[in-house]
């Protein structure tokens, strides 16, 4: 069963926007906050927060990052502090997911050979936002409201495991997805990772143990669907 927590490290005003979002989406926030002011202003907030500084290795060995945490986010206003806990957190656990924040766009790269799976630039995003606010309006209101509001309408990532009754099945072969009250969006081939194979491409993918489902749907589908691969396995 996957976690339920998220650690995030400092208490900057990108970490507060996190925070909010995956907080009302059900998650444990854990805030890493040094800053005494800061550290009280994360725990007004009902979140749980560890006053330690990541500097240290031994403190960030003290947060037994294993598989009870979700992802850990490095969203502090410090780029230097940032590809510091990166490197420490990647070196600590090979596997667990890693969000970064890069302010300059030159600095993405870095990031990632420091081992951040994910870069996260407020600037970019900003940008990209402003551009569907005057071009889809629309669209960036039905985005806003899946992915920022606590509409119980979710998109979710399924990874398929072994045995999984949909293990070896042709997309366009099993109306499973449909039946659970769900929409695919599209598949993460595990042996081509760096694509992403949308539904409506009309491509008939054969689903294997390791690729990723995305899916749209309400939160009770979405758990119920999960829960059913998972009982088949």
């Amino acid at each position: 069963m996957s976690s339920n927590k998220i650690i995030i490290y400092s208490f900057s005003k990108l970490a507060i926007q996190i925070a909010s979002i995956l907080y009302h989406k059900g998650y444990e926030i854990i805030i890493i906050e040094e800053d005494l002011a800061l550290a009280k202003e994360a725990k007004r907030l009902g979140y749980e927060v560890k006053k330690i500084s990541l500097m240290d290795d031994k403190n960030i060995m003290s947060l037994e990052m294993n598989t009870n945490i979700k992802a850990f986010f490095c969203v502090s206003d410090n780029k230097n502090n940032n590809l510091f806990v990166t490197l420490s957190v990647r070196n600590l656990n090979p596997n667990l997911k890693i969000i970064s924040v890069s302010f300059v766009t030159l600095d993405n790269k870095t990031m990632l050979l420091a081992g951040a799976n994910k870069i996260i630039n407020p600037y970019e995003i900003g940008a990209l936002r402003i551009f569907r606010l005057l071009n889809k309006p629309y669209i960036l209101d039905i985005l806003d409201n899946i992915l920022f509001s606590e509409s119980t309408i979710e998109v979710s990532e399924i990874t398929i495991q072994k045995n999984s009754i949909l293990d070896g099945i042709y997309l366009k072969s099993t109306n499973m997805i449909e039946e659970n009250n769900l929409i695919l969006l599209g598949i993460q081939d595990k042996e081509i990772q760096d694509k992403f194979i949308f539904y409506s491409s009309g491509i008939n993918h054969k689903i294997d143990y390791g690729d990723t489902i995305v899916l749209l749907g309400k939160h009770k589908d979405l758990q119920n669907f999960t829960l059913l691969l998972n009982n088949n396995n």
